[in-house]
């Protein structure tokens, strides 16, 4: 058993775009919860989900200087976290999805959207190692999702997946040399690149599109 039940904590967050809240897990009850779970054997991941990454401010703070990208259009984010672009996004877009391979991240952005009393906006689980999805969308968010190498095909695949569809996609992350590859493969899909400094870490933030 846990060693205490996760709390999450609603954070309020000011942007031009609008208002949002959001619901941020404690950090103790999640260090507790994992240090428990892995005294017990279990092969549980560490929880990188349970909180707000560089990548991801920056992917909102971008969003929230370029409205003209989700403004009344059809949204998606993927391993989405704690789905922080999402809920921005789902201040003016026509609808949002915002997803994750864990059931712990969706029932959290779950919880986010009931307090934003959001009815454009839903969570749901998804796995890229499970294929390809068939939701339709204007816009792609993915933050920080290129750190494992062995994701890395998957990830690739499912971008061009969607830039085929005449899918915008915006892609933010931290300079690594892992994702190197990944980054040199779309490079002639690349429309914008610039670099942001958030809390200390050099964000990349790129826009593809066809």
């Amino acid at each position: 058993m846990p060693v205490n039940k996760l709390t999450h904590p609603i954070h309020q967050l000011e942007y031009s775009s609008g208002s949002i809240q959001i619901a941020i897990p404690d950090e103790e009850s999640i260090r507790l919860n994992y240090q428990q779970s892995v005294a017990e054997g279990k092969k549980n991941e560490f929880p990188y989900w349970a909180r707000i990454w560089p990548s991801a401010w920056a992917m909102t703070e971008y969003l929230d200087e370029h409205l003209e990208l989700f403004n009344q259009k059809k949204v998606i984010e993927f391993a989405a976290g704690l789905g922080l672009p999402s809920l921005l996004a789902a201040t003016r877009a026509e609808s949002v999805i915002a997803s994750d391979y864990l059931e712990e991240a969706v029932d959290c952005i779950s919880r986010s959207i009931h307090t934003n009393r959001f009815t454009n906006m839903k969570a749901a689980l998804y796995n890229w190692r499970d294929g390809l999805p068939d939701w339709k969308a204007e816009l792609i968010l993915l933050s920080d999702t290129n750190y494992d190498t062995e994701d890395q095909a998957a990830v690739e695949k499912l971008i061009r997946h969607y830039l085929n569809q005449g899918s915008t996609v915006l892609l933010t992350t931290p300079h690594r040399l892992a994702a190197r590859e990944l980054l040199q493969s779309l490079h002639e899909f690349c429309r914008h690149t610039e670099i942001r400094t958030v809390k200390g870490t050099d964000i990349s933030v790129y826009k593809y599109s066809l």
